[in-house]
C-alpha cells in the first residue's frame, strides 16, 4: 500500500511539473505563403519572377512566330515548288522546330531553375526574421501553417507570428 501511494506521488508530481513546463513553453506558428504574397519582400520576389518569366516568354513567342511564317510559306510556295527544293523548306522548316523545341526546353528550366533560387533566397530571409522573433519571444518552436493547414492541425491566432515576420521582414527590405 505505501508503495502505491508512494509510486501516485511521483508521477502526480512528475504530472505537474510537466504541465507547468509546457504552460511556459510557447510554441508559434507562421504562414510562410500568406508572407510570400502579402509582404513587401514577398511580392518584390513575385514581381522580379514574373519579370523574369516574360522576358523568356518573348523569346519564345518571337521564335514560335518565326516558325508560323516559316510553314505557312512552306503551304503556300509547296506546289509551286520542285519536289527538291520542297523537301529543302521542309528539312529547313524541321530543324528550326527542333531548335525551337530545344530552346524552349532549355528556357523552361532556367525559369525553373530562377523559381527555386528566388524562393531559397526568400526562405533564408524568412527563416531569419522568423529566428529572431522567436528568441526575442521565447518561442521554443514556430511551425508552418499555410492555408490548408501545413503541418499545424490546429492552433490558436492568439500563437500566430505571421504578421511580426511580415513586419520584420518589411522592415529589412527598406535597408
Amino acid at each position: 500500500m505505501r508503495k502505491k501511494l508512494l509510486y501516485l506521488i511521483v508521477v502526480l508530481f512528475s504530472l505537474q511539473s510537466a504541465v507547468a513546463r509546457a504552460d511556459s513553453e510557447k510554441i508559434g506558428f507562421v504562414n510562410a505563403q500568406k508572407v510570400l504574397e502579402s509582404s513587401k519582400e514577398g511580392k518584390l520576389v513575385q514581381e522580379k519572377m514574373e519579370e523574369y518569366v516574360l522576358t523568356r516568354q518573348k523569346v519564345i513567342e518571337l521564335e514560335e512566330k518565326e516558325l508560323r511564317q516559316l510553314e505557312e510559306e512552306l503551304s503556300r510556295q509547296g506546289s509551286l515548288l520542285s519536289p527538291e527544293a520542297k523537301r529543302m523548306k521542309q528539312t529547313e522548316f524541321q530543324g528550326k522546330l527542333v531548335e525551337y523545341q530545344k530552346k524552349a526546353r532549355e528556357l523552361n528550366k532556367e525559369v525553373q531553375d530562377k523559381k527555386i533560387e528566388s524562393l531559397r533566397k526568400f526562405n533564408k530571409k524568412l527563416e531569419q526574421a522568423v529566428r529572431e522573433i522567436a528568441e526575442k519571444n521565447g518561442y521554443l518552436m514556430v511551425l508552418d501553417k499555410d492555408n490548408e493547414g501545413g503541418s499545424v492541425l490546429f492552433s490558436k491566432e492568439s500563437h500566430d507570428i505571421t504578421a511580426q515576420v511580415m513586419e520584420r521582414l518589411d522592415s529589412k527590405s527598406k535597408k
